[in-house]
């Protein structure tokens, strides 16, 4: 087992020095290894306190020293353990020889040896309560419940009860095979009637809260705030229980506590929030809480990239995208180093179709982070949503120079470079870009779609763009855009009974909402001579304002 305290107190070197210059003085060399050992100059030292033992063989110091040298290298247990050993041979009765040498046959998993060098000192040296912790643990790693609660009981006895003491203590009676909760809680309660502190009130409101005892977790959770009515844990505690019992304003007002308060892990408090904003019902119902919550989490962690992305989602969901937008760009400009935090305002740009604000903070961002494909395809986004074409194809050229033999990107690239073509009126260079994409991917369904239907815009090649298009619906059988395009190759190809049939799968799964494909459909049900059926979504088409 290791023990992370394993010659921690080796390193106090200034309390060592004087000590060791209590008992004998000191040679020149001896203070000047320790210079360089309290520099971190080690292998200097060691060279020093070596040549110090061969010239006075009973500096015990020195040997001391060389083990705390050696103790900084796994490789070199075996010469700790031996200096250790002769430190303690020159001077017996030091208790910080022996007590590094417990802690190394600890560190080195021999218990059985550390064991009884810890009860001796124990023995040796009753008031150093911290020897009972480390005895403590020893006895847990070998399961002796029992020895372990026995030096608790030492402990209590030199200090007194102490809250420490009485969480170990619960901590071990519910290690035992025979423990009731309800009995340990007990004897913690028991104790902490003559221990009152607000963490062993919380602790007991804990339980009593997760056994569904609601009165009593509140009487405790109020005791603990009557003694600090800032303790943040019994806030948390309260906030649960009125949860269960859904007392919901006295939920807000107690958790208001725990968002408030700057030292809690923002991440926690996230975890916590986004939970109860999966919800949105309940966010529509406490609106004006969840409001001051998000005001509460500002005010604790006003810089945390974690909490103003919690925020400015919570904005953008219950519709204020402009305190979204605002709130994502302080992050970004708090946080210039974090690719996270531009990506996120950047997003929030493109879905608001804000396209001159996210090209011009897509280049802030590309000056960051050069080799960002995302970052530049944002950009080309939105210089081509702008109709600036050449400079998005200059973004999307970038991104091939960035990654020239990763496919996906490739794939990817050539496919955006074949629509912006197209929106450009440039066809050739358009379906020459589809092309080269197809050839990375003959299935790229996006690339295969856009292809065909802008051949059928054409009228040209109908049959490889109904080819090209059928593998799209065979692969996504319930895509409506892909529907879309199959059904209206078809009716050009004068097919419009199968046309009307992939039309009505695509107003099944979310056709309705394309103006373009309302439209089609339109058409195809004129052209059989359903007209009465073709006007309602001729009137659907028209009532929109855009396409989807």
């Amino acid at each position: 087992m290791e023990s992370p305290r394993f010659l921690r107190k080796i390193v106090c070197a200034i309390a060592l020095l004087c000590m060791a210059a209590g008992l004998q003085a000191q040679s020149v060399k001896y203070i000047e290894a320790l210079k360089y050992y309290q520099a971190g100059e080690k292998a200097e030292a060691l060279r020093l306190l070596q040549e110090e033992v061969q010239e006075n063989p009973d500096n015990d110091a020195a040997c001391y020293y060389i083990a705390a040298i050696c103790s900084n290298d796994e490789s070199r247990k075996a010469e700790t353990e031996t200096w250790l050993k002769r430190a303690i041979e020159l001077a017996p009765d030091n208790f910080w020889y022996r007590y590094n040498l417990a802690l190394c046959y600890l560190h080195t998993d021999r218990s059985e040896l550390a064991v009884p060098m810890l009860e001796q000192l124990t023995a040796d040296f009753p008031k150093k309560t911290d020897l009972y912790f480390d005895l403590i643990n020893v006895y847990l790693s070998d399961s002796e419940i029992e020895k372990a609660l026995a030096t608790l009981d030492k402990i209590d006895a030199i200090r007194g009860r102490s809250e420490i003491v009485g969480l170990t203590r619960t901590e071990l009676l519910l290690k035992k095979p025979d423990a009731h909760p309800d009995t340990v809680y007990q004897t913690l309660a028991d104790y902490y009637a003559d221990c009152r502190t607000p963490r062993l009130a919380s602790v007991l409101g804990d339980y009593y809260a997760g056994t569904y005892r609601d009165s009593l977790a509140l009487r405790y959770y109020d005791e603990a705030l009557a003694m600090e009515p800032d303790y943040t844990p019994a806030w948390f505690g309260k906030a649960g229980v009125y949860q269960m019992l859904r007392q919901y304003g006295n939920f807000f007002s107690s958790l208001s506590h725990v968002m408030r308060d700057p030292y809690v892990q923002p991440e926690v408090k996230a975890a916590q929030v986004e939970q109860m904003t999966s919800n949105p019902q309940f966010v529509r119902t406490f609106s004006e809480e969840f409001d001051q919550m998000m005001v509460d989490l500002r005010t604790a962690h006003p810089t945390d990239s974690t909490i103003n992305a919690l925020i400015g989602g919570f904005w953008y969901r219950t519709g204020r995208p402009e305190l979204a937008v605002e709130i994502m760009r302080q992050n970004m400009e708090q946080h210039p180093e974090s690719f996270d935090a531009a990506m996120q305002f950047l997003f929030l740009l493109y879905y608001q179709q804000y396209w001159t604000s996210l090209a011009d903070n897509a280049s802030v961002a590309i000056q960051r982070f050069p080799d960002s494909p995302d970052l530049y395809q944002l950009r080309a986004i939105a210089l081509s949503q702008m109709k600036a074409y050449p400079e998005a194809l200059q973004d999307y050229e970038a991104i091939l120079r960035l990654h020239p033999k990763d496919t996906t990107v490739m794939k990817v690239t050539y496919s955006s470079m074949g629509d912006v073509y197209h929106q450009m009126g440039d066809s050739k260079n358009a379906y020459k870009n589809y092309e080269k994409a197809l050839k990375i991917d003959p299935d790229y369904n996006p690339v295969l779609n856009n292809y065909a239907y802008y051949l059928s815009l054409e009228g040209k090649n109908l049959k490889k763009a109904k080819e090209m298009s059928r593998k799209t619906i065979t692969a996504e059988p319930d895509n409506p855009t892909y529907l879309d395009t199959y059904a209206w190759i078809l009716h050009l190809l004068g097919q419009d009974i199968e046309a009307k049939a992939l039309f009505k799968h695509a107003m099944l799964y979310g056709g309705k909402d394309s103006r373009t494909i309302l439209e089609h459909y339109a058409i195809v049900l004129e052209t059989l001579g359903e007209k009465d059926l073709a006007n309602i979504y001729y009137k659907q088409a028209a009532a929109m304002t855009s396409d989807e």
